[in-house]
């Protein structure tokens, strides 16, 4: 249930999701987060729900339902697929739902992690500028994760694997621009 084309942009109050949550996941412990321009709720330790606080953020939540479903199969670590699961009181806006991937925030990566990170460039890189299009990403060149960073990735620790990839903001352009938040050790071992 995206947003209908035209629609009027109504903005929601911050808390507005939290007790949105509570009546479709009752007696689920809550906690709630604002992250960027979203307000993100972590239900029970398995579910992250979205909802976006600015009208740019409601139009990248519409690209990441199309094109994360895309992506899941053609990179080497988890995504979190979200999906349209309500509509707050409002008149309207919609609120998605993903699962919490497993994994800790990056402090360093080992080879095996730098060579699945280098996985993850050379698939989104792979995909068509037209195909990504078509999902709604704007720009021109490669696609791009948009916001990677040592937050964006999750490994599992005991094994010095990635587990995968959060915080997506796809966006089409040079790639360089995705490894520019990377730590310079990381930079580098991806030459």
């Amino acid at each position: 249930m995206p947003p209908a084309a035209g629609a009027p942009a109504l903005i929601p109050q911050q808390g507005a999701l939290e007790r949105a949550v509570a009546q479709v996941r009752p007696g689920v412990a809550l906690q709630s987060l604002a992250v960027h321009d979203d307000e993100v709720v972590l239900a029970g330790g398995g579910e992250v729900f979205r909802l976006p606080l600015s009208p740019a953020a409601a139009a990248r939540h519409a690209v990441l339902v199309r094109a994360l479903r895309e992506l899941r199969t053609r990179l080497p670590v988890s995504v979190a697929v979200p999906r349209y699961v309500g509509v707050l009181p409002d008149g309207g806006t919609p609120f998605l739902a993903e699962p919490l991937l497993p994994g800790e925030h990056v402090r360093e990566l080992g080879s095996i992690a730098i060579g699945q990170l280098a996985g993850v460039l050379a698939a989104l890189a792979a995909v068509p500028e037209r195909e990504a299009q078509q999902w709604g990403v704007q720009g021109q060149g490669r696609l791009l994760h948009g916001a990677l960073d040592a937050t964006a990735l999750l490994v599992d620790s005991s094994r010095g694997v990635l587990s995968g990839a959060v915080s997506w903001r796809l966006r089409l352009g040079d790639p360089a621009e995705d490894l520019a938040s990377l730590p310079e050790a990381v930079r580098a071992a991806l030459g």
